[in-house]
C-alpha cells in the first residue's frame, strides 16, 4: 500500500521518487461485483485498436460501443429529443443545495443515488507499450424518486477483482461493502444540470475507494467518476506486489485520465441516447482524491472548467513538479478554492512536508481540516477491508492497519468519516451548488461537534 507522487519528464523528479519510495500514498478498499457496461474512446471505435494486456475477464465485460468522437449531428434543437420533467430538488425538509438552501452536509441529501460503471479506452493517452489505456469508470449520481428505498448495491473486491486476484486470495474473505446506492438506476433530471466531480484514487488504490464519500456526493446532487488508473491500482499490488516504478508511469498517466473524463462526460451530454444527456454541468466541476490522487486533483487545476478542489492526505510537496507539465499553476500561484485534509498521524506522508507546509504557500481561498488521530487511510473506506485476513498474504495490509485503521491509536473511521463529509461537502455545496449559507459550515465553530479530534483552519480571502 505504497504509493507516491511524480512527475515524470526530469530525471530529478524520478530520483525523488525513489527516494520517496517507501512513504507515498494510497490504497484500497472495496469493489464491485457487477460487469462493466460499455466501451468508448474520444477518438476512435474501441476495435480499431488492439487491447491494452488486461485480464481476459476484464476485457470480457467490454463491449464496443459507437466511436465518441463523431461529431454531435447537426439536428435543429426543436427536433432533438426533449428531456423527461424535472424532479423536484426537496424531499421532505431537505433541499439540494443552492443560493436559498443550506442542506446539513453530514446527512444523506434529498436524493436517492444510482450507481453505472463504463470501460472507456483512450488511445491518445498511451501505455508504456503503447496500448491504449483502459479507464473502467465509476459513475455515481441522482437517480429517479422510484429507486428511493430500492435494494443497494454492494462492493466486492475479489468479484470485482481479475483471475489472479481471486486465486490467490481463494480462501480469504475479502469483505464486502454495502454502498447506499441502486445499481444501474437511472439519471434524475434536475431542475438545473448536476455538477461534476472527478475522484482519483490513491496509488494502488482503487476507484470505489471512498464510497463513503463519493456517494454521498451523490445524494446531495453531483455526478461523480472515478477511473480506475490502469496499471496503479488494488488488483496489481495484492497480486504482483509493490512496484515502484509504475509510480512515474503513473503520474503522467493521470492527470490525462482527469481530463479525458471531463471531455468524456462532455461528449456523453451531447448524445441524445446517452443516459447522462442533457443532465450534468461539465463547465462546473471540482476534482478530488486521495494520496496521490489529490496530488492529481493539482495538476489538473488549469483547466477552466475545474472550479475547486479537495485534495485528501495529498503529497502536495510534489505539486510545483507535477503541475506545469498540464498547464496547470505552481501551487504558491493557485487561488483555486482549495480544501486540504489531512492527518496528524499519517505514516506513508508527512504531514507537515506533504500537506501543511505546501498548503501554507497557496494563496486564499482555502482551508484545511486536520485530523488529529488520522492516519493516511482515513480518507478511505479501506478500513472496512479484511486487513487481518489478507495481511499473511498481501505484507502491505499492515500498514493500513497502523496507519488509520487501528481502534487504540485512530480516531474511529466511521467519525472520521463523518467530519470528512461535513467540510467536503459543505465546501463543494458553497463553490459549485453556490449556496453562500454553506460558508457558515467552514468553520471551526461547525466542527465543536468532534472535539479535539479535530482542528479547523479557514483562510477565505
Amino acid at each position: 500500500m505504497r504509493n507516491c507522487g511524480s512527475s515524470f519528464r526530469t530525471l530529478a523528479l524520478a530520483g525523488v521518487l525513489c527516494v520517496m519510495a517507501v512513504a507515498c500514498s494510497s490504497t484500497s478498499s472495496p469493489a464491485d461485483n457487477t460487469p462493466a457496461d460499455s466501451c468508448g474512446s474520444l477518438d476512435s471505435a474501441c476495435s480499431d485498436f488492439p487491447w491494452p494486456d488486461v485480464p481476459a475477464d476484464v476485457l470480457a465485460d467490454v463491449v464496443a460501443d459507437v466511436p465518441a468522437d463523431e461529431p454531435t449531428p447537426d439536428v435543429p434543437a426543436d427536433v432533438l429529443p426533449e428531456l423527461p420533467a424535472a424532479e423536484p430538488s426537496c424531499f421532505g425538509d431537505v433541499c439540494a443545495a443552492d443560493p436559498t438552501h443550506v442542506p446539513v452536509p453530514t446527512e444523506f441529501g434529498p436524493f436517492p443515488v444510482g450507481v453505472s460503471r463504463h470501460t472507456f479506452i483512450d488511445p491518445n493517452n498511451p501505455n508504456a507499450d503503447g496500448t491504449p489505456r483502459v479507464l473502467v469508470t465509476e459513475f455515481w449520481y441522482p437517480t429517479t424518486e422510484e429507486y428511493r428505498g430500492k435494494p443497494i448495491y454492494s462492493y466486492d473486491i475479489k468479484a470485482d477483482g481479475t483471475d489472479a486476484l481471486r486465486e490467490k486470495y481463494k480462501d480469504v474473505d475479502l469483505g464486502i461493502f454495502p454502498c447506499n446506492a441502486v445499481w444501474g438506476a437511472p439519471v434524475r433530471v434536475g431542475e438545473s444540470p448536476w455538477p461534476l466531480v472527478l475522484f482519483s484514487h490513491g496509488a494502488y488504490g482503487i476507484r470505489y475507494q471512498s464510497v463513503f464519500f463519493t456517494v454521498m456526493l451523490a445524494s446531495h446532487g453531483y455526478v461523480v467518476m472515478a477511473p480506475d488508473h490502469q496499471g496503479n491500482t488494488l488488483y496489481e499490488i495484492m497480486v504482483q506486489g509493490y512496484d515502484g516504478a509504475s509510480l512515474v508511469e503513473s503520474a503522467e498517466r493521470r492527470p490525462r485520465d482527469l481530463e479525458y473524463m471531463l471531455d468524456a462526460m462532455t461528449l456523453k451530454v451531447k448524445d441524445p441516447t446517452d443516459p447522462f444527456y442533457g443532465r450534468v454541468d461539465t463547465n462546473n466541476a471540482a476534482s478530488t482524491g486521495h494520496s496521490f490522487g489529490g496530488l492529481t486533483s493539482y495538476a489538473i487545476t488549469g483547466d477552466p472548467r475545474i472550479k475547486a478542489i479537495v485534495p485528501m492526505a495529498p503529497e502536495a510537496s510534489m505539486v510545483d513538479l507535477i503541475s506545469p507539465n498540464y498547464g496547470a499553476p505552481n501551487i504558491e500561484d493557485l487561488v483555486l478554492p482549495t480544501m486540504m485534509m489531512g492527518g496528524l498521524l499519517d505514516h506513508t506522508l508527512n504531514y507537515t512536508t506533504s500537506m501543511w507546509d505546501p498548503w501554507n504557500q497557496q494563496k486564499p481561498p482555502k482551508w484545511f481540516l486536520t485530523i488529529n488521530r488520522g492516519g493516511h487511510y482515513s480518507f478511505t473506506d479501506i478500513c472496512r477491508m479484511n486487513l487481518a485476513g489478507v495481511a499473511p498474504l498481501w505484507g502491505d495490509a499492515a500498514d493500513a492497519m497502523n496507519d488509520g485503521c487501528n481502534p487504540d491509536t485512530n480516531w474511529d473511521f466511521h467519525e472520521t468519516q463523518k467530519a470528512v463529509n461535513h467540510y467536503a461537502i459543505s465546501f463543494l455545496n458553497r463553490f459549485i451548488r453556490g449556496s453562500t449559507g454553506s460558508a457558515d459550515y467552514l468553520t471551526p465553530e461547525s466542527g465543536a461537534v468532534y472535539g479535539d479530534e479535530i482542528v479547523f483552519h479557514a483562510a477565505p480571502q
